[in-house]
């Protein structure tokens, strides 16, 4: 791996952003079953399997699926010259050479491939279109595929309206103010992370609510004062 990252360098800004991300992985617990929708040459995925030990590990990327190279040229891709079969493999040693997780490749578009994910997720990180209406599409699709307990979390939070990865701050907000997920972090590095809101046990307000009842009624009404007569 270190021949190819010599001759395909990772940009040295996302290098040093990566310690400023790792924070958002603190609170999750480790040892479960976790899926990254949006891999690219897994730096992060390193730091993911390192922090979280899973025992099972989706990575979710279009990769070859998109063709042999990407559409997109700047540094992250060397200019275009980075082969998507490449940046897969990478990705897949990362994760190996950081945790004994079982490692399941996935190279496909989400929520396409949903079904490909066999088991309840405990957590999910998603850092994939970047879009608004695909970023809240993917938002409500892997929420169902969450255990009760599970965490959603993510990359690009961006409050600017004028960066193009904006769509990903909305699509968080609104997915938020329409389901029973909270944003419970955001902001440094610009992560993001959900927790499922906790539904009240139904026997348990109505024996409260019935219990309160109870009480209302033994409440013994003062007597009427007899006025005196004079």
């Amino acid at each position: 791996m270190r021949h190819f990252t010599e001759i395909c360098p990772f940009p040295e800004s996302e290098r040093k952003r990566l310690a400023a991300r790792s924070y958002i992985l603190w609170g999750i617990p480790t040892g479960g079953i976790g899926a990254e929708i949006g891999v690219f040459r897994g730096h992060f995925s390193e730091a993911i399997a390192k922090r979280l030990k899973p025992k099972k590990y989706y990575l979710i990327d279009p990769w070859t699926c998109a063709g042999e190279t990407f559409d997109w040229g700047d540094a992250y891709t060397n200019f275009g010259a980075l082969k998507t079969a490449d940046a897969r493999d990478e990705a897949v040693n990362r994760v190996r050479s950081a945790s004994d997780a079982e490692v399941v490749v996935v190279e496909g578009y989400y929520p396409l491939c949903e079904d490909q994910i066999e088991e309840k997720l405990d957590w999910a990180y998603l850092d994939a279109s970047h879009s608004f209406e695909n970023t809240l599409n993917e938002l409500r699709h892997i929420a169902k595929q969450m255990k009760p307990q599970g965490v959603i979390f993510g990359d690009d939070w961006q409050p600017d309206p004028a960066h193009e990865h904006h769509g990903v701050f909305r699509a968080v907000q609104q997915f938020s103010r329409t389901s029973n997920w909270q944003i419970v972090a955001c902001g440094p590095g610009a992560q993001w992370k959900l927790h499922r809101m906790k539904r009240p046990n139904a026997k348990k307000h109505a024996n409260a609510t019935n219990a309160a009842s109870a009480q209302t009624k033994d409440v013994k009404k003062p007597k009427p004062v007899k006025k005196r007569s004079d």
